[in-house]
């Protein structure tokens, strides 16, 4: 549900970030329309889905019979969240592409302190159980919805919340598939690049495996600055290229990147020197604890090299080349790491070291790929020109 609500907030944002650029409100508004009617297309189809195929659906992800009750109340009650997770997904594109992104930040606050506040209150004061979890997660997203909403209203950027089927440009909803396909993909392309790496290290040590988990939590905060300042790209760099200031789109690109690339640099060095005291206070297994830091000490300084990639990804999402972040994804995560953790922890038996090692080759070669793909300003040239030509003979040609 998440990755399809975060495909329509990429591809919203992206289109939407071009043509508020471009001065094209009318071509926004059909935009937004047009995630609108996706968004709900989705959450029809997966509602109706999920009601028909929920007693599969339970049994083949592990619910037993002394489990299945709590399971199926709970399944059906969120299958309510199937519709605010879609709205969240537009309304974050929306402000996204609008540049507001304090208002995102502020709604998903809100949706976290009323599902603190209600979990308790649903759970023991009304005795609804494991449905009233269900319950508080609807809640709390639906009074994200508002929050957008009424913000929306206070804003008067000129764009409405409505259904809108004429114009119908089939051409919109291509480009909002593309952008936002690609980025479902590049999710998918990280969790199975994660469950390859997880099927190479439980068969050498199941003690490096809890390690694995463990540091993961870890360097997602670490690079937690760095998906902020990618998410803020991505409308910078929307909105110049649709107004065919493409110089500054790449200067926005190297400015972000130097940014991430000190605060993450800063964050791994601390992460290093702390890791030996750090870690032993999440788990009692000494093995454990010294496997995560030696994992830290070997991968924690390839962090910063992932902004390069990383932000050049969303670079490519947000001038509508999506399938340059997806190339740049797998080269991060299967076509390079992949068979360089296989060469160096089975081949040449470095174990659990080769892991790490090849692990890092994918980020390096990505980054590198990135850096040369984004000297090529002449072919960024020709694609916005062509770009900003298309948009306005389709706004010519449009009823």
């Amino acid at each position: 549900l998440f990755a399809i609500a975060n495909c329509i907030q990429i591809g919203m944002g992206s289109l939407l970030s071009r043509a508020i650029g471009m001065q094209r409100l009318d071509r926004a508004q059909r935009i937004l329309s047009v995630g609108i009617i996706i968004a709900l297309f989705f959450a029809i189809v997966i509602t109706v889905l999920g009601y028909v195929y929920a007693q599969p659906l339970l049994r083949s992800l592990g619910a037993t019979k002394s489990i299945i009750g709590y399971a199926t109340e709970f399944y059906y009650y969120s299958l309510l969240t199937v519709f605010s997770i879609m709205l969240i997904g537009v309304m974050m594109g929306l402000f996204q592409g609008a540049g507001k992104i304090m208002v995102i930040m502020k709604a998903s606050l809100l949706g976290a302190l009323v599902n603190i506040m209600l979990d308790p209150i649903m759970i023991f004061v009304f005795d609804f159980g494991v449905k009233g979890v269900a319950l508080a997660s609807f809640l709390a997203q639906l009074s994200m919805v508002a929050y957008f909403i009424y913000t929306l209203m206070g804003l008067h950027i000129g764009l409405s919340i409505r259904i809108a089927l004429r114009p119908f440009s089939w051409k919109i909803y291509r480009e909002f598939l593309s952008v936002g396909m690609a980025q479902m993909l590049m999710q998918l392309i990280i969790a199975v690049g994660i469950v390859i790496y997880n099927f190479f290290i439980v068969r050498l040590d199941v003690n490096a495996m809890a390690a694995f988990t463990l540091t993961g939590r870890i360097d997602y905060f670490i690079i937690t600055p760095m998906l902020a300042i990618a998410t803020a790209l991505l409308t910078v760099v929307g909105q110049n290229w649709g107004h065919g200031n493409v110089t500054r789109t790449l200067n926005a690109y190297w400015a972000a990147v130097a940014l991430a690339f000190s605060i993450v640099l800063v964050l791994a060095v601390m992460h290093i020197v702390l890791a030996p005291w750090m870690y032993p206070l999440f788990t009692r297994v000494v093995a454990v604890s010294d496997y995560a830091v030696l994992q830290t000490r070997i991968m924690a300084l390839a962090l910063p090299f992932v902004a390069i990639s990383l932000l050049a990804s969303e670079y490519y999402q947000a001038i509508g080349k999506p399938w340059y972040s997806v190339l740049l994804t797998l080269m991060r995560h299967v076509f390079i790491s992949v068979p360089v953790v296989y060469l160096l922890a089975i081949v040449l038996e470095m174990r659990i070291t080769g892991v790490y090692f090849g692990a890092m080759s994918g980020t390096f070669v990505a980054a590198l790929l990135a850096w040369r793909l984004l000297r090529l300003s002449p072919r960024l040239l020709r694609w916005n020109q062509e770009a900003v030509r298309s948009q306005h003979l389709d706004m010519e040609v449009a009823p």
